[in-house]
């Protein structure tokens, strides 16, 4: 009784503006441990780090809640989570680790027509990207993210070029390779690609000079973010291209200091920064580029 006291008392510090029965529903939100976001007063995030607690009734009611924008799920969150929910058209961001969402599961989102915002971390094995094809359907998806899983490769890639109103995309240790990273041509317009290597001490690499053709063909390219990788100075001098690239992030990847000062004069309107490798990523790049 205590514990329920102190989640409604908390719960009312949260949703003064909600309707009574979206105060209930937040309630029993938290009981199954919802964590919330609030802005100006109002509840417009909800966070499950554990859904092992959820039931369908409970998914379904969150639904309910329309001033929430942002919905992030951790383990437990499956197909029949997300058939639950049904269209939660007013979400405009949605973020996940470890779920265990399927390619075939992952057709629900196609209903969810107000998202922009899309993060995968850590996905399970039986999401291998190509289900997201579906997402050409939510005109306003601007931003997606599929990092942490071997099973994304290049068929996910090949789902993911048909999402032509993407501006930002991102995947790192994904079991992508130079194949995969050439569907990103067909993305034209792309802001803000983050690129990372794979997570593994074997070839293929996701992440190397073959990249970078296919990076200076993205017109509308200002950010660009590259991460554990042995690149050389003249295939990165093809970035030139890329007029309107405010922001090149070198993060991990293999150059000497007098290759970033060169690179430097050539992109003298890009903000350029470089970190080297620390000896985790090291040890890693000289295993894939042997």
């Amino acid at each position: 009784m205590k514990r329920f006291a102190a989640c409604l008392l908390s719960a009312f510090l949260f949703t003064a503006s909600l309707h009574g029965g979206e105060v209930e529903i937040i309630v029993m939100l938290k009981l199954k441990g919802a964590e919330l976001t609030e802005t100006k007063g109002v509840v417009t995030g909800l966070s499950f780090p554990d859904c092992s607690k959820l039931t369908a009734a409970d998914y379904a009611q969150i639904q309910q809640l329309a001033p929430v924008k942002l919905l992030s799920f951790g383990k437990g969150f499956d197909d029949d989570g997300l058939k639950a929910i049904g269209a939660a058209t007013g979400v405009e961001t949605l973020s996940t680790n470890g779920m265990d969402i399927s390619d075939q599961g992952a057709s629900a989102l196609a209903a969810w027509k107000g998202l922009k915002n899309i993060a995968f971390f850590h996905p399970g094995k039986r999401l291998t990207g190509t289900g997201l094809a579906v997402l050409v359907a939510l005109p306003q998806l601007e931003r997606l993210t599929v990092a942490g899983s071997p099973v994304f490769a290049d068929d996910g890639m090949a789902a993911v070029a048909t999402l032509t109103q993407l501006k930002n995309f991102r995947t790192w240790h994904s079991g992508v390779t130079p194949e995969g990273v050439k569907k990103l041509a067909g993305l034209k317009n792309l802001t803000s690609v983050y690129l990372g290597q794979r997570l593994s001490y074997t070839p293929p690499v996701t992440l190397s000079d073959a990249a970078l053709p296919v990076l200076a063909d993205l017109p509308l390219l200002e950010d660009l973010t590259l991460s554990e990788a042995r690149l050389t100075l003249g295939a990165l001098i093809q970035l030139k291209k890329l007029t309107q690239l405010k922001r090149l992030t070198l993060d991990g990847v293999d150059l000497t200091e007098s290759d970033i000062a060169a690179l430097k004069q050539q992109l003298p309107k890009t903000d350029v920064r470089w970190t080297p490798p620390n000896e985790a990523s090291r040890k890693r790049i000289e295993a894939l580029f042997k």
